[in-house]
C-alpha cells in the first residue's frame, strides 16, 4: 500500500453570529429591570447612545418593581461572578459565559453543545469547559441537560462521589420503589447509606432554579393586554416600562477614529435589539392573546395547555430563541401581573386530550375549597380525585402544586378549621 498525501478543498456552510446579533440575542434575554440599568450603564459610557430618562420618570410602576427587586440579584450576574472566580482561561470563560444566555428559566440547558458550536462558530472542546464551569456554580445543578443530570449534580454538591452519584440516578426507579436489597448489590452501600441518597433525593425539586410564589408580582410588566369591544384582546407595549433610546447623528469624519467608531456601532447594535426586542415582545403577546382568548375574555380559569416548542414553531423562532424572550418578563391584564412563562408549559395528559399544570392547580385549588372542613383532603386523596376527572399525576406533583399556590397541608388546613 501506497501512502500519499493529498490537499482537498472543500466547501462547507456555518452559521456564525455577528456581534451585532450576540448583542441582540443578550438584551433580549434581559429581564426589563436588568434591561433598563444595562442601558444606563451604557449610556454613561457611550458619547453616541442617548437616554430619554423622561420616558419613564413619572412610571410609579417601574419605581415600586425596582423597590421591590433592589435586593435581587441577578441570576447572570451572580453566575458571572462565579465564573470569573474560576480562574479559567479567556477562551473557556467567554463559552461559559455565552452557555448562560442559553439557560432556561429554570436553570436547564435544554439546547445541545453541538447546536450550540454551529450557531456561534465555537469549537466542541471549548464548549465543554464552559459548561464543566458552569456546572460548578450556584445554584447545585444549573446547567444540567437532563433531569438525571441535575440530580446527579444535586449528590454530588451534597457530597456523594462522582461514581456513587451517577449510579444512584441510573437507578432511580429501584430509590422509589424501595429496592434495598437490589441496591446495596448494585451500589454496594450499607442500608444507612442508602436511606441518606434517597432522602437526598427526595428533597430536591425538580429543576436547579424554582421560580418564587410571588415571582410575577416582582416582575416589570412591557406588554399590557386589554379586550376590545369586539371580543378581541389588544396588545400593546407599555413604554413607560423601559427608557427610549437613540443614537447621536454624527458626520462621517468623526468615525474616522476607531474609537468613536466603535462606540458609535455598539450604540447602533443596542438601538436595533432593543427595537427588535420589543418586537418578538409584541408578537408573543399577540400569540398569547390569540390563543388565550377564552382565558382572558371570560373567567381566568381556563388556559389553553401549550408548550413553548409548540409556540416558537407557530411564531417561526427557534424554541431557545422563544425561551430567552420569555424569561423574566411579565404582561400586564386586568389589573394582574402575569409571568410569560406561565402562558407555556409542558402539557400533562388529560381526560379531554393535554391540559395544561395551570389548570391543574385551579383544580385542586376548587377541590380544596369545597373539601369537608372537619376532614380535609390529603394530597393523595386530591391525585385520586384527579384521576377520576381524568388528571393522572403523581402525589408528590399534587403537593408541589398546593405549594405553589400557599396552600397549607391536610394537616394544617384541619386545625385551622377546628
Amino acid at each position: 500500500m501506497v501512502l500519499k498525501a493529498r490537499l482537498n478543498l472543500d466547501q462547507r456552510q456555518r452559521l456564525a453570529l455577528t456581534p451585532a446579533m450576540h448583542q441582540s440575542l443578550r438584551l433580549l434575554r434581559m429581564p426589563t429591570l436588568e434591561l433598563a440599568e444595562n442601558i444606563a450603564r451604557e449610556a454613561d459610557e457611550n458619547p453616541f447612545l442617548i437616554v430619554e430618562e423622561e420616558a419613564r420618570a413619572g412610571a410609579n410602576v417601574y419605581d415600586a418593581a425596582l423597590a421591590t427587586t433592589a435586593a435581587k440579584e441577578g441570576l447572570t450576574v451572580r453566575l458571572a461572578r462565579q465564573i470569573a472566580m474560576q480562574n479559567l482561561d479567556p477562551v473557556a470563560e467567554a463559552a461559559a459565559l455565552y452557555l448562560v444566555t442559553e439557560l432556561r428559566e429554570d436553570g436547564y440547558l435544554d439546547v445541545t453543545l453541538a447546536e450550540i458550536s454551529a450557531a456561534a462558530d465555537l469549537p466542541l472542546p471549548t464548549l465543554e469547559a464552559g459548561l464543566s464551569a458552569l456546572q460548578k456554580c450556584d445554584p447545585a445543578g444549573i446547567g444540567a441537560r437532563t433531569l438525571a443530570e441535575y440530580l446527579e449534580l444535586r449528590l454530588k454538591d451534597s457530597g456523594v462521589t462522582k461514581t456513587l452519584a451517577g449510579e444512584a440516578v441510573r437507578h432511580l426507579t429501584d430509590f422509589a420503589e424501595e429496592r434495598w436489597r437490589r441496591l446495596r448489590g448494585l451500589l454496594g452501600c450499607d442500608l444507612a447509606e442508602l436511606h441518606k441518597i434517597a432522602a437526598l433525593l427526595r428533597g430536591y425539586g425538580s429543576a436547579p432554579i424554582v421560580p418564587e410564589e410571588d415571582w410575577a408580582a416582582s416582575l416589570m410588566p412591557e406588554l399590557r393586554l386589554e379586550p376590545a369591544s369586539d371580543g378581541r384582546v389588544n396588545v400593546s407595549l407599555i413604554r413607560s416600562a423601559l427608557p427610549s433610546v437613540s443614537v447621536m447623528p454624527c458626520r462621517r469624519d468623526d468615525l474616522a477614529d476607531a474609537v468613536l467608531r466603535s462606540h458609535y456601532d455598539r450604540a447602533v447594535a443596542i438601538r436595533s435589539g432593543i427595537s427588535a426586542r420589543s418586537e418578538t415582545l409584541l408578537r408573543i403577546g399577540h400569540h398569547i392573546a390569540q390563543r388565550q382568548s377564552a382565558y382572558f375574555s371570560r373567567d381566568h380559569r381556563t388556559m389553553v395547555a401549550e408548550t413553548q416548542a409548540e409556540a416558537a414553531a407557530a411564531l417561526g423562532l427557534h424554541p431557545s430563541t422563544l425561551g430567552r424572550a420569555v424569561a423574566g418578563k411579565a404582561l400586564l391584564a386586568d389589573g394582574r401581573v402575569y409571568a410569560l412563562s406561565s402562558f407555556f408549559s409542558r402539557a400533562l395528559a388529560g381526560g379531554d386530550g393535554a391540559i395544561s399544570p395551570f389548570d391543574v392547580q385551579q383544580k385542586i385549588r376548587s377541590l380544596i375549597a369545597a373539601e369537608p372542613q372537619t376532614d380535609p383532603y390529603s394530597d393523595e386523596g386530591i391525585r385520586t380525585q384527579l384521576k377520576q376527572e381524568g388528571v393522572d399525576i403523581a402525589r408528590r406533583t399534587v403537593a408541589k402544586y398546593r405549594k405553589c399556590m400557599r396552600i397549607p397541608s391536610s394537616f394544617a388546613r384541619r386545625r385551622r378549621k377546628v
